[in-house]
């Protein structure tokens, strides 16, 4: 009788921790998209927003900069798009990758579209997901 209260107990355990699990993948989804939609409409406040104060950014020009420096960065970007994004839930961390697609004007006005493979670091803070390292490379 114990061993069948403890075996129900723990499959309970781990139906739950799967349903956490997916509520957090469905959370952190919501993050990646709500920062491309900050992008692609130039809110600024809601995309620092998403950022942690320390977060480490590495653009797909390979420059390395902060959170206070993506301001700059997001003015000549008209669109990001996202897509394939894959989630681990590692604790009070989170890596998310995918495809993202980048379509602006260059510093001459010259329109352009990148494509690159994205790695986001995610950190669960205050009951919420923030984005605390962020480093896309192009795709050839």
């Amino acid at each position: 009788m114990i061993k069948r209260i403890v075996c129900i107990m723990l499959m309970a355990a781990s139906v739950n921790a799967a349903f956490s699990q997916n509520d957090d993948k469905a959370n952190i989804l919501a993050v990646e998209r709500n920062a491309a939609d900050a992008f692609s409409k130039h809110s600024i406040a809601t995309l620092l927003s998403i950022f942690t104060d320390d977060a480490t950014i590495i653009t797909p020009s390979g420059e390395l900069i902060t959170k206070q420096q993506l301001q700059q960065r997001a003015q000549p970007i008209n669109g990001l798009t996202l897509s394939d994004m894959q989630v681990k839930v590692k604790g009070v961390f989170a890596v998310v990758t995918g495809i993202q697609t980048e379509t602006g004007k260059d510093a001459s006005g010259m329109a352009y579209t990148t494509k690159s493979h994205f790695t986001d670091v995610l950190e669960r803070k205050n009951g919420g997901w923030f984005i605390t390292a962020s480093q896309a490379t192009p795709v050839q």
